[in-house]
């Protein structure tokens, strides 16, 4: 099952019971190379019937995930790039884009976290602890660009290839 936001749903069946995982991996990629902790963003724990944020338990080895990769590409992020430039010191943040008031008081849970700056240039990421996957806002949404990175991150660890975070 595929959310119109390019979610995906894994229905797993282990000694009879059904887990249904939330993640940004298609099937072919999951069924073929299994699917990496770092990729479940979380568990639906009330079947399919009930896609709420109260009945979903979010992974926190994806947030970590999801720190690592914003920390490692911030600085290839021309959105990024452009607004620490701008700002020169201080934090940009970033938020979730299904949040409904991005230019006025965000929600917590959509602040994904902030970039420190100094002098214009990015020193490091700092990921929100309130920071939900789901809300009744929906599922996460992240800007084009960052959302191709994480996708081909977690490829790179569904493939066992190259560096991960725990290198």
């Amino acid at each position: 099952m595929t959310d119109p936001d390019g979610y995906y749903i894994y229905d797993t069946v282990s000694d009879g019971t059904h887990r249904y995982f939330a993640t940004l991996l298609p099937h072919d990629t999951g069924f073929k190379s299994g699917l990496p902790s770092e990729a479940i963003m979380g568990e639906f724990t009330n079947g399919l019937e009930e896609l709420t944020p109260d009945a979903f338990t979010q992974n926190p080895l994806f947030i970590k995930f999801l720190a690592f990769v914003i920390g490692k590409h911030a600085t290839e992020c021309p959105g990024l790039i452009a607004e620490a430039q701008r700002q020169q010191n201080g934090f940009v943040y970033i938020l979730d884009k299904r949040t409904p008031t991005p230019d006025g008081t965000v929600p917590p849970e959509d602040i994904i976290g902030g970039v420190e700056i100094a002098n214009d240039e990015m020193i490091r990421f700092h990921g929100s602890p309130n920071y939900r996957i789901l809300t009744d806002d929906g599922f996460m949404q992240l800007d084009g660009w960052l959302k191709d990175r994480l996708i081909d991150e977690l490829l790179v660890v569904a493939n066992d290839t190259g560096e991960t975070q725990s290198e």
